[in-house]
């Protein structure tokens, strides 16, 4: 079992947080972080996928809390999944 130990000070410790945060991230198709690792870094992420629908890896994009709101992050949440979707067609399928 592997402990939750906190790195920032969003940090989720709670397992069924956790998973309730999993199950909402995969439910939008996007991730984000807000401080959660890191103090004063929010980020966004989105799957990039191969051509038969596995996941390949994560695009994301961060930036520091006080020039970007949640707001702004998830704004790019359109450029990222593009650029995936982009990536992911180039990819060799499984």
């Amino acid at each position: 079992r592997v402990e939750l130990t906190p790195h920032g000070p969003r940090s989720i410790t709670d397992r069924d947080v956790l998973r309730e945060e999993v199950a909402r991230a995969a439910g939008r198709g996007y991730a984000t972080a807000d401080e959660e690792h890191h103090a004063g870094l929010r980020a966004v992420a989105v799957p990039v996928l191969r051509p038969d629908g596995t996941l390949f890896a994560a695009l994301s994009t961060a930036a520091p809390a006080f020039r970007r709101t949640m707001t702004d992050m998830t704004a790019m949440v359109p450029t990222l999944r593009a650029a995936a979707e982009e990536l992911g067609v180039r990819l060799p399928g499984r």
